[in-house]
C-alpha cells in the first residue's frame, strides 16, 4: 500500500466517516419502518414514502460530507464505539417495531397477519377499479393454510400439516366451492403474509387458517376463517377433543366452512366429509408422517410410515390407498424393481377398495400403474371413476392433467 492511499484510509478513520455512514442507515431504516407504520394507519398515498426514500438518499451524501468537514476542523467528539452502538439500537429498535405491527397474536398464539382495506392498499385505484378487485375472485372460494404447530416440538409439525390436508381434502369435495391446492396453500407455512395478498395469490376470497396442540392423547383445534377483502373473522371456533374423534373435528370444520359460505354439501346436510369410522389413533400418527414425507417426496419414508399405519389397523382404507400411490410412485425416487413396485401398489389399491369401494385415492394409484405400463383405457378408467367419486380432489385432477399430456 503506498503512503497515499494509507494516508486517505487514516484520514477516514480520522473524521469516522464509516461510523457515521453506519449510523445514518440505521436512523433511516428505522424512520421508515415508522413512518411506514403511520401511513398504513391513516392511509397516506405511496408517493410519500418514496419522496422520503429520496430525501433520505441525498441526505446520506449530505452527511457524507459534514462529517468530512467537521473532521477536517477538528477531532470527532463522539467515538466510534458510541457511533455503531447507536446504530444497531436504531436498527434493532426500528425492525421490532415493523415486525410487531405486521403481526397480531391471534387465538391461541396463532400469529395473523393484518389485511387492509383495498382502496387503502391501492390509492390510485377508483372505486370502479376497487370493485372489480373484490368482484373478480369468486365468493364461495377458500385457501386452507397450514395449521400451527403449538406442541413445542417442531417434530410434531407433521401432525398439523396432515390435519390441514385432511381438512383441505373434506373442503374440496364440497360441489361448487373452490379450494386452493395443497401446493399453492403450503407455500404460504411459516409466513405472516398479508392476507390479502394471499387471497389476489390464491384467487381465493377466504382463508381457513389456525393452529393444533397435541398432548398425549389430547388435542385441541383452533380454526378460523377469515375475509380475505375485508380482513374480518367470518368464523371461529376452538375444540378440545381425544385423538379418538379426530375425524369428527375435521368433519364439523369442514361444515361450518360450507355452511358460512353458504355452499351445499353432497347428499344434504347429514352426510359426513370425513370418513368416520374408528381409526386406531396410532395408525392416524402413521398416516399423517406419511402424508407430510409423501408431499416432501421422500417416498421410500411414506412408504414406510403407510405401512406402519396398515400394520396397527388393518382395516384402515385410506392408509391402505396412500400405502399404493406411494409405491406406485417408489420406482421414479429409489431404487426398486419397477415390477415389484407396481404389485404391491397394485395388491394394496386393491386391499383399499375391499375394505371400502369408494376409496378414491385407490383408483388414482391404479391409474398411475397403470399409465406406467402404457395400460390407458384402464389409467383413463381409473381416474374417471376416482373423480366420479371425489370430484375436488386434487391428486385426482393433478393426475389425469398429467394423464391427458
Amino acid at each position: 500500500m503506498n503512503d497515499t492511499a494509507a494516508g486517505f484510509i487514516a484520514r477516514l478513520r480520522q473524521r469516522k466517516l464509516v461510523q457515521w455512514a453506519l449510523a445514518y442507515i440505521a436512523a433511516a431504516f428505522a424512520l421508515l419502518q415508522g413512518v411506514d407504520i403511520v401511513a398504513q394507519r391513516f392511509g397516506w398515498p405511496d408517493q410519500i414514502e418514496k419522496l422520503l426514500i429520496l430525501a433520505l438518499a441525498v441526505g446520506f451524501l449530505v452527511a457524507l460530507v459534514l462529517a468530512w468537514y467537521h473532521g477536517e476542523r477538528g477531532a470527532q467528539k463522539v467515538s466510534g464505539t458510541e457511533i455503531v452502538i447507536l446504530a444497531l439500537l436504531l436498527a434493532i429498535g426500528g425492525g421490532l417495531l415493523w415486525g410487531y405491527e405486521r403481526m397480531a397474536p391471534g387465538p391461541s398464539g396463532v400469529v395473523m397477519s393484518r389485511s387492509p382495506d383495498i382502496a387503502k392498499r391501492n390509492p390510485g385505484s377508483s372505486a370502479r377499479e376497487v370493485a372489480a378487485q373484490a368482484t373478480s375472485i369468486p365468493a364461495k372460494s377458500v385457501a386452507v393454510l397450514p395449521f400451527v404447530n403449538m406442541s413445542g416440538d417442531a417434530k410434531n409439525d407433521y401432525f398439523s400439516d396432515g390435519i390441514t390436508e385432511e381438512i383441505l381434502d373434506a373442503l374440496a369435495q364440497v360441489p361448487h366451492l373452490k379450494v386452493a391446492a395443497r401446493t399453492s396453500a403450503f407455500a404460504f407455512k411459516g409466513k405472516a403474509e398479508d392476507l390479502r395478498k394471499v387471497g389476489e395469490v390464491l384467487d381465493v376470497a377466504t382463508v381457513l387458517e389456525g393452529s393444533v396442540q397435541k398432548s398425549g392423547d389430547e388435542v385441541r383445534i383452533t380454526a378460523q376463517l377469515i375475509d380475505t377483502r375485508s380482513g374480518y373473522h367470518l368464523w371461529s371456533e376452538k375444540y378440545d377433543r381425544k385423538l379418538t374423534s379426530i375425524f369428527a373435528v375435521e368433519d364439523e370444520i369442514s361444515k361450518a366452512i360450507a355452511d358460512k359460505l353458504q355452499v351445499q354439501l353432497s347428499g344434504g346436510n347429514g352426510q359426513s366429509l370425513v370418513a368416520q369410522k374408528a381409526i386406531d389413533p396410532r395408525a392416524h400418527d402413521f398416516y399423517l408422517r406419511g402424508l407430510t414425507l409423501l408431499a416432501a417426496r421422500s417416498v421410500g419414508e411414506a412408504v414406510d410410515a403407510f405401512r406402519q399405519a396398515v400394520t396397527i389397523d388393518s382395516n384402515f382404507a385410506q392408509g391402505w390407498a396412500a400405502l399404493a400411490e406411494a409405491q406406485a410412485l417408489l420406482p421414479a425416487y429409489e431404487s426398486i424393481a419397477t415390477q415389484v413396485a407396481y404389485a404391491n401398489s397394485l395388491q394394496s389399491a386393491q386391499h383399499a377398495l375391499a375394505l371400502n369401494p369408494d376409496t378414491a385415492l385407490a383408483y388414482v394409484a391404479q391409474a398411475i400403474v397403470y399409465g406406467n405400463q402404457m395400460r390407458w383405457t384402464d389409467a383413463d378408467g381409473a381416474l374417471r371413476h376416482a373423480l366420479a367419486l371425489a370430484p375436488g380432489d386434487a391428486e385426482a385432477l393433478n393426475q389425469y392433467g398429467q394423464f391427458l399430456e
